[in-house]
């Protein structure tokens, strides 16, 4: 009889581990990447990675672990900080979930934590709404911002449509330079995939990231924590508008840069009158998690922003 190598036994024992369906993971929790710091009777997760100055936040959304295939890449030029709300993944369960309090734990991690700022925001879909609820109440903390797809179902009134710089590649079949930018409706809806349809896009992520977001999908009260998410935008939103109505560019002139896909750049082009120092990059052949599509623009957007803060300089043409 053959011998079977330990080498090819090892494989098909690590095979059978990562291909075990969601239903078994949380039998046995993973370990928590990184620490979970205490934000007031409670814990949130964070994990941070790197060194340098200022320090990236990650304020969402999605999972930390999500966030796999641009946070390596950061770290290597500057430290990088990703978090999980109260409710998902390794942090304890909190209040009912609101921008406000995403940003109170926020603010009391990275506090507690002892992870002094400035930091640059980076933020996803509803979570960047979370940024730009955080530069409202805390700017002098803030170095700079990161949107990456904001979430579109607002229109405050201090949002004046801006001529755009935009990054991307050429089409013959279109101009390039001023969109013929409309005021966002009252409620556009959130593009939300179908779970199944998500986790598609998700094994992008390495094999152990990918299980870890199958696991967190598969903790109870995930279905709980989605429909607040989609409920929470329009209140997100008219926290947001409260917070700075008399803020005419709440980021004056620290650098923004706005990621969005090839279909809402014009929308997106609204978000640019945050900053007096800003410009919109398309992600070109990407969904919603651009993180996850295009890291890539992601990582380059963070490091130009990053670089921008640090030289107290313009954003590039």
């Amino acid at each position: 009889m053959k011998t079977i190598p330990k080498l090819l036994v090892h494989g098909a024992l690590v095979f059978l581990i990562l291909s075990r369906g969601p239903a078994q993971t949380h039998n046995a929790p993973p370990q928590p990447r990184g620490r979970l710091v205490d934000v007031g009777g409670y814990r949130v997760h964070v994990y941070c990675a790197g060194d340098g100055s200022p320090t990236v936040l990650i304020t969402g959304a999605g999972y930390s672990f999500d966030w796999g295939l641009v946070q390596p890449e950061v770290a290597k030029f500057t430290r990088v900080c990703a978090y999980d709300h109260s409710g998902i993944a390794w942090s304890d369960p909190g209040p009912t979930d609101t921008c406000s309090l995403r940003v109170r734990e926020i603010h009391s991690a990275m506090r507690n934590a002892q992870i002094p700022g400035p930091y640059v925001l980076v933020g996803h879909s509803l979570d960047a709404l979370v940024s730009r609820l955080y530069t409202s109440k805390y700017s002098d903390d803030v170095a700079g911002m990161v949107i990456v797809d904001h979430a579109l179902q607002f229109s405050g009134p201090h949002l004046i449509p801006a001529s755009p710089r935009v990054s991307r590649p050429p089409n013959p079949s279109e101009t390039i330079g001023t969109p013929n930018v409309e005021p966002l409706p009252a409620a556009l809806p959130v593009p939300v995939a179908p779970r199944a349809v998500a986790d598609l896009s998700f094994q992008k992520l390495s094999p152990r990231h990918y299980q870890l977001h199958l696991w967190a999908n598969s903790l109870p009260g995930y279905s709980r924590v989605m429909d607040r998410n989609r409920a929470m935008v329009s209140e997100c939103a008219s926290e947001v508008e409260a917070e700075s109505r008399n803020q005419t560019s709440p980021l004056k002139d620290k650098p923004l840069i706005v990621l969005s896909t090839s279909a809402r750049y014009s929308l997106h082009s609204t978000f640019l009158s945050l900053s007096l120092n800003s410009k919109l990059v398309v992600a070109e052949n990407s969904g919603h998690a651009i993180m996850i599509d295009r890291p890539d623009v992601v990582v380059d957007a963070i490091r130009e922003v990053v670089e921008a803060a640090q030289n107290y300089s313009k954003l590039k043409n």
